[in-house]
């Protein structure tokens, strides 16, 4: 093997380790049942496909391997087909990331198989009609009349994952915001350069750098989570607030939540039972202040919300609408015992010394709420 060859692939080399090394990881670390962590596992699988792809079609690409042009149009074949194939996961591990508890439906992104069939056909038809690429009797790839479509349906893809990220915006922080982007922004950037000097093999590892940087970040979030219920847990709430600090934000309300006679249900129907109550309130706090508020799990039955808001009309409504969902629940449900809370709601102001005073505060009334439903 040349020199040059081997400059030129040993990049993909190490990624395709380094990825390897995180589908492993990811395969014990993440929970499978979720669809966002099938997606990204994908993603992966996907990623180190092609990259595999990429590392054969740069050895081949020589009049030194001349009996091996067959090989090597199969091998450029797969690796332009199965190109969007990326982008489009990316897509939906993006929705699905920004939209937890939201199913995928089939029939909204269906659409998104055409650009993908179109270039599957182009990509196919190119090992006997070189429209994409072709190889000639040397065995050198050269670019074909259509090889524009591939790069073009791709940038399609990126715009629809950064279309459906802003869409979704307000369901995730800034931070998540930005590290889901990058599996679309880093890869659209050297694209570009790539098609310039296709020479550097820049677009695949620069995807590998995007989907670690995600799953670095998916497991920051997993130890942020709550086991139990998937809501944020104490890291969440230390980090919420030392970021509340540093930004120097004077606009913020909490709600503090116990919920009351937990303890009964414990007793009476089993931990089991109990769980599930917890988890069917957790996903009721997500519904409502969802895109709007962070909800968090202290511990056993207890929960705090940290919203960015000052209106005291929009707090009471959310807590009204979290009393309406309950009420509901506890009028379809066949069991013999309520799911019932008390809260304490405060907004900040200059009366308060500092965050930490203020959310005592609204602790101590939480305690008043549940002192009075039992006289």
């Amino acid at each position: 093997m040349k020199i040059n060859t081997m400059l030129a692939i040993q990049m993909n080399i190490f990624m395709v380790i380094l990825l390897l090394s995180v589908a492993v990881h990811a395969r014990f670390r993440l929970n499978i049942k979720e669809e966002v962590h099938r997606l990204f596992l994908t993603l992966i699988c996907l990623t180190i496909i092609i990259l595999i792809l990429e590392i054969f079609s740069v050895v081949l690409n020589s009049s030194d391997y001349i009996d091996f042009i067959a090989t090597q149009k199969v091998v450029d074949t797969l690796g332009f087909a199965l190109t969007p194939a990326v982008p489009i996961v990316a897509t939906l591990y993006a929705y699905k990331r920004t939209n937890k508890y939201k199913k995928i439906s089939i029939s909204k992104f269906s659409w998104l198989v055409v650009p993908f069939i179109v270039n599957g056909i182009l990509s196919f038809g190119s090992y006997h009609f070189n429209w994409i690429f072709s190889i000639t009797d040397e065995n050198l790839y050269v670019r074909g009349p259509l090889f524009f479509v591939s790069p073009m349906i791709s940038f399609f893809y990126y715009i629809i994952h950064l279309l459906v990220l802003y869409d979704n915006r307000k369901n995730v922080n800034k931070e998540e915001l930005i590290v889901i982007s990058s599996l679309s922004l880093i890869p659209a950037m050297l694209s570009i350069f790539q098609l310039y000097y296709f020479i550097y093999l820049t677009i695949w590892n620069s995807v590998g750098i995007a989907v670690v940087i995600n799953y670095i970040s998916i497991m920051h979030e997993q130890a942020k989570r709550d086991p139990l219920t998937g809501l944020g847990n104490r890291m969440a709430y230390d980090e919420y607030l030392a970021s509340w600090n540093r930004k120097g934000n004077n606009v913020l309300s909490v709600v503090n939540i116990d919920m009351d006679s937990f303890k009964s249900i414990n007793d009476a129907f089993g931990h089991q039972e109990g769980d599930r109550v917890l988890k069917f309130f957790a996903r009721q706090l997500e519904e409502v202040f969802e895109g709007i508020g962070v909800a968090i799990r202290l511990g056993g039955d207890e929960f705090i919300i940290m919203l960015n808001e000052r209106s005291e009309r929009r707090l009471e409504q959310y807590i009204k609408t979290l009393n309406d969902k309950i009420d509901a629940y506890n009028e379809s449900s066949d069991m013999p015992y309520r799911i019932q809370f008390s809260c304490g709601r405060a907004i900040f102001d200059d009366s308060f010394d500092n965050v930490y005073e203020f959310i005592r505060h609204s602790d101590k009334l939480m305690y008043e709420d549940k002192q009075k439903k039992r006289r």
